[in-house]
Parts: structure tokens; C-alpha cells; sequence
């Protein structure tokens, strides 16, 4: 299997993201984002929101090392990542990334979970789940859309779908 967190071309790497969120948007759990590339000193910054079913948002802040070239053709890699979930009006449900150490750890991959209702972090959170466990951001949509699945019937409104551009700043956790 290929490492998906392998450098490739810009092109590629956008063509691939466009092509697992119009995926996803037909699965029905996302409904809209306004996720956007941006290139940065020498970097490409992809953030947003996603607005999901039971009013989940989550929350993208991602940054891709341009290694050479530049434009469509500049090779890059992911260096950096945060996805956040919570719950619209409540609190976090889910955010993984490698942007700090925890003492303690091997890494810097880690993953917090979180109640929901009362935005208080679990017990033996976080966990060091070290690069094998470092999610694409399409495994990440999937694993808050199987927690909504599972916790449907506690959430508010079920069916209600989160609003973007509700938060000023950048998410949760960076």
C-alpha cells in the first residue's frame, strides 16, 4: 500500500481532496464546506469548516511543506495537521494532531477525546497514536460520522446541520 502522506504534486494532492469531499458530501453526512488552499511562505495552509449532520462541525487546519517547485506542478507533503469535532453549541467530541508533544509520549501523532455535553476531555486523554495513526482527513470525517452514528439519539436535533463561519480564529486547538 502506498503512504498516503507521501509527497506528491499540488495537483494531485487537491484533485484527490476534491474528489473524497464531493465522496463524502454524497454519503450524506457532510453537507458543505468552505475549506480553502492557501499558499503561504513557502507553505500551503488548507483550512475551514466542514458542516455535518447533528449540527457537527468540524474544524480543518492543515499545513503542506512545499518541498520544490512551485504552483500546480510544487511537490508537497503534510507537515503539520489539527481536525477538530464538536458538537455546535456544546462542546469537542474528537481532535487529532501532531501540533505539540505531550510528555510522555514517543510522538507527536495523538488523539483527544472529549465528552460532548460537558466539553470535558476523557479520562486517559489524550493518546499517543504515533504516525500509523495519523488519519487523512477523509479517515477523520468518517470516524466522527461513525460517533454520530453511534450517538444519534443523545444529540439535540439529529438531523440539523452545523453552520459555517460561526467562530472567529482558527480551530480549536492550534
Amino acid at each position: 500500500m502506498a503512504n498516503r502522506h507521501a509527497p506528491t504534486e499540488f495537483r494531485h494532492y487537491e484533485a484527490a481532496h476534491l474528489r473524497h469531499m464531493e465522496s463524502l458530501r454524497k454519503e450524506g453526512f457532510i453537507h458543505e464546506d468552505n475549506l480553502t488552499f492557501e499558499p503561504k511562505f513557502g507553505l500551503v495552509w488548507l483550512k475551514g469548516e466542514i458542516a455535518c449532520k447533528g449540527q457537527i462541525l468540524i474544524t480543518v487546519f492543515k499545513i503542506l511543506d512545499v518541498l520544490e517547485g512551485e504552483g500546480a506542478r510544487a511537490l508537497v507533503q503534510t507537515s503539520r495537521y489539527n481536525y477538530n469535532a464538536s458538537v455546535q453549541g456544546y462542546g469537542n467530541i474528537i481532535r487529532r494532531d501532531n501540533a505539540h508533544a505531550h510528555p510522555g509520549h514517543a510522538n507527536r501523532f495523538h488523539v483527544h477525546r472529549f465528552d460532548w455535553k460537558s466539553g470535558a476531555e476523557l479520562g486517559g486523554s489524550p493518546n499517543c497514536c504515533g504516525p500509523e495513526g495519523w488519519p487523512s482527513l477523509a479517515e477523520f470525517i468518517r470516524e466522527v460520522a461513525d460517533w454520530y452514528h453511534q450517538h444519534a439519539g443523545e444529540l439535540p436535533d439529529a438531523q440539523a446541520v452545523a453552520t459555517l463561519g460561526l467562530r472567529e480564529g482558527g480551530p480549536t486547538g492550534v
